[in-house]
């Protein structure tokens, strides 16, 4: 019966975690359509008027490229903003969105960010052009609790080669002096 229970809670949990994930995109959509750039930037989720500062590849053959505010304009600093390493950003230009991507390093003067050139995709950026940084919706979060959830559903199954990790009582431990021991299980195995 506590089986059916725990099925039913994370059925429950799954369905809520999809309806989020739905709202967060339909909120990050109805954002680009319905409110100015401007007022994006002030809301801290858009960098205007950014330039290329340097490129570099990285790790995993992606590319990093360093944005910074234009020249041209009396801001040395980028303005205030609630960026974050890790979060997934969409690079734009005049005509529209050109790659996604996942900051990877926010400073006081500069934004870089990781694009992934996978799949033959070369994307060129001219050092004099004007982009912007708006946040998307992150999606890692919800892949990975959808995925812990799965496990929960489905118990005894786990993923070819997974680990888990269980405590075991006092007594029953290797060490004399730990209390707790964290017995490491391969599965599919």
């Amino acid at each position: 019966m506590a089986s059916a229970a725990v099925e039913s809670f994370v059925s429950k949990q799954l369905d809520l975690l999809e309806l989020e994930r739905d709202a967060e995109v339909e909120e990050r959509r109805s954002w680009q359509e319905n409110i100015s750039l401007k007022e994006l930037q002030s809301r801290g989720v858009c960098l205007l008027k950014l330039q290329v500062s340097s490129q570099r590849t990285g790790l995993y053959g992606r590319l990093l490229v360093t944005f910074e505010p234009r020249r041209c304009t009396s801001a040395t600093a980028l303005p205030s903003n609630s960026f974050t390493s890790g979060d997934i950003v969409g690079l734009y230009d005049e005509g529209g969105q050109l790659a996604t991507g996942i900051l990877t390093r926010i400073m006081q003067r500069s934004v870089t960010v990781a694009f992934d050139e996978s799949h033959d995709f070369q994307l060129s950026l001219d050092r004099e052009c004007a982009y912007r940084l708006l946040k998307l919706a992150n999606d890692v979060t919800y892949k990975r609790l959808k995925k812990a959830a799965a496990v929960l559903h489905l118990p005894g199954r786990l993923p070819e080669g997974s680990r888990l990790l269980c405590a075991v009582p006092e007594g029953t431990c290797h060490h004399p002096r730990a209390s707790w021991h964290w017995e490491d299980h391969h599965c599919g195995r």
